[in-house]
């Protein structure tokens, strides 16, 4: 039997069902759950980073060790990458390694960096929380060039440098801070070639500054580019082997040394930290402690010839 209750047109006057064009619909939406994950490829992406992560070749059995997949899983993984490319059976070995088709993503996304655009915001808030002017810096010839700049709204006097501006390798925090985060053997021959073309830093200030910026993760710059400017700065290294420098700083009455530690050191590290990891790159003191030469042997103390003695 037909009940007027379970009509979907809305009862008119007199309970006779109204016109069609009155009817009001009401949809019960199911609740949506979340998308799950695909299992297989987790797994397949936890294979392909367990070989990363590795110093050589690994077999199926290192490789469920390693992830917790079970071993004959581990085993379809590794050929299903092996037919796409992604690994590659080691000759006269039952163990495989990474092959070309990992090299095509990292081209692919090394490609797509755009340094300016991600840096930008890093430089805006690290401005904005410092009061100061923030720069991303790169080396040309005997300086470093400034290529992205951003500046506290609220900063009642900034340092007069914008995109384009150059300063000294040598005496600028950017500068050294680049200079503290490429390999030794860079350090040196650019360093030399800064000196060379005129640079008024001494050869020893400058080496002092570079290891102290190795040491502690960051360089600082005290009136030294500019009399009137402090500043801090450290290196970020991208996945392609580029290293940047991104520094902090501003007029000497208002950047106080005691508000570089207490204020801009410390976020500077972090907004450098948070720009590396969006770029896949280190920065800081583990950039720099890994660039630092070796240090040189010490001397062996001769030993002092006893006289033998007498029975």
């Amino acid at each position: 039997m037909f009940s007027a209750s379970n009509d979907p047109r809305v009862v008119a006057d007199g309970g006779q069902p109204g016109p069609p064009s009155r009817i009001t619909a009401t949809v019960m939406r199911r609740p949506t759950k979340p998308p799950a994950n695909v299992t297989a490829l987790e797994r397949g992406f936890a294979v392909l980073d367990c070989f990363a992560r590795a110093n050589g070749p690994l077999g199926n059995g290192d490789v469920a060790e390693a992830t917790g997949i079970p071993r004959p899983t581990a085993y379809r993984l590794i050929s299903t990458l092996v037919s796409l490319g992604q690994l590659r059976p080691c000759p006269d070995s039952d163990k495989y390694e990474l092959a070309a088709g990992v090299v095509r993503l990292a081209q692919s996304f090394l490609g797509a960096i755009d340094a300016r655009r991600l840096v930008r915001p890093h430089l805006v808030a690290l401005a904005e929380a410092c009061g100061a002017s923030a720069f991303l810096g790169l080396r040309d010839g005997p300086d470093i060039l400034v290529v992205e700049a951003a500046r506290a709204r609220s900063a009642v006097a900034f340092l007069g440098a914008d995109v384009g501006t150059r300063m000294s390798l040598a005496s600028s925090a950017l500068g050294r801070a680049w200079l503290a985060g490429v390999d030794p053997i860079t350090c040196a021959t650019v360093s030399a070639d800064t000196l060379r073309a005129g640079s008024t830093v001494p050869p020893s200030r400058l080496e002092a500054a570079l290891r102290k910026a190795r040491r502690l993760g960051y360089a600082a710059s005290l009136g030294e580019w500019h009399a009137q400017i402090n500043a801090v700065a450290t290196p970020v290294q991208a996945p392609s082997g580029e290293v940047f420098a991104i520094n902090c700083g501003g007029p000497s009455f208002l950047i106080t040394p005691d508000k570089l530690h207490e204020v801009v050191i410390p976020r500077l590290l972090r907004a450098a930290a948070d720009f590396a990891a969006e770029i896949g790159g280190i920065s800081g003191l583990t950039l720099t402690s890994a660039t630092a030469p070796p240090a040189p042997a010490a001397a062996a103390t001769p030993r002092r010839r006893t006289a033998p003695s007498s029975v």
